[in-house]
């Protein structure tokens, strides 16, 4: 009986936090500050629901704690990120899905860089701490940690489609994923690394296409076809093999970087 009505209290702060960060930018046209209000928002709503209603430490509960190395796993993340979605561009280019005919001028080019820096980390953080932070701090909780590779990828696969649609090809995509910015998580006991994949392949996204379809490369004859959906599939998937050699000797997360999962002390 306990753990169901755990399980409904998380269960209904995790609707408030995705109807936060979904709902939001599809109601409302955001131009910059607004949405860097909407972002910073959506951390104020996760520290207060994370410290009075399920009584843990605030945001460090979900995995923003600064622990020993959390830079640095920002900054691999960040590598492998931008190096996967490089290498998936590089892929479509070879096979000749679209040509590069120049590039934009530097004013261009500086002002869309740092809208993406700055955006797509923020974008990024909101995603991770909705779905792989909240729901390790679930699972740690719970005891529940042998179910979470498969909740937070399912539950990663399900919320893409506020972005992209309920779509097969789609759904796998976001799994396979999904499955390697879970398991960070697991071996290294926070969020920045997972934080960092996002955030590098967010921002190689927006310097080929930018924020209104236009990146810093001029492209054109961009071709479709299925044979770059699979493409994507079989790049994406090289991500996990290379984070599980990297991480498999890591120590497990409550060891390594000290997950804070105690609830916040109640007055005598």
């Amino acid at each position: 009986m306990k753990s169901k009505a755990s399980l409904l209290l998380w269960g209904s702060g995790f609707v408030v936090l995705n109807l936060y960060a979904n709902l939001i930018p599809k109601l409302f046209q955001l131009d910059v500050l607004p949405w860097l209000a909407y972002a910073f928002g959506f951390f104020m709503v996760a520290f207060l629901l994370g410290r009075y209603v399920l009584r843990l430490q605030g945001l460090a509960s979900f995995g923003l704690q600064r622990h020993i190395g959390w830079g640095s796993n920002l900054a691999i993340g960040f590598i492998l990120g931008f190096s996967i979605w490089a290498l998936k561009n590089v892929a479509y280019y070879a096979m000749g899905k679209f040509e590069v005919t120049g590039m934009m001028d530097t004013s261009y080019i500086g002002v869309l860089l740092g809208q993406a820096l700055m955006g797509m980390f923020l974008a990024s953080a909101i995603n991770d701490l909705m779905i792989r932070g909240y729901w390790f701090a679930f699972c740690k909780r719970e005891n529940f940690m042998k179910w979470y590779l498969l909740i937070a990828t399912v539950l990663y696969a399900l919320d893409d489609s506020w972005n992209e649609g309920f779509d097969l090809m789609n759904l796998v995509f976001s799994a396979i994923l999904g499955l390697s910015l879970a398991y960070t998580v697991l071996k290294t006991g926070s969020i920045w690394m997972t934080i960092g994949i996002h955030w590098g392949g967010n921002v190689l996204y927006r310097m080929m296409s930018g924020f209104n379809g236009q990146g810093i490369w001029k492209v054109e004859s961009v071709a479709e076809g299925v044979q770059y959906e699979y493409v994507s599939l079989l790049v994406t998937a090289l991500l996990f093999p290379v984070v599980y050699f990297m991480l498999r000797d890591s120590k497990q997360a409550s060891e390594e970087a000290g997950w804070q999962e105690e609830s916040t002390p109640q007055p005598e």
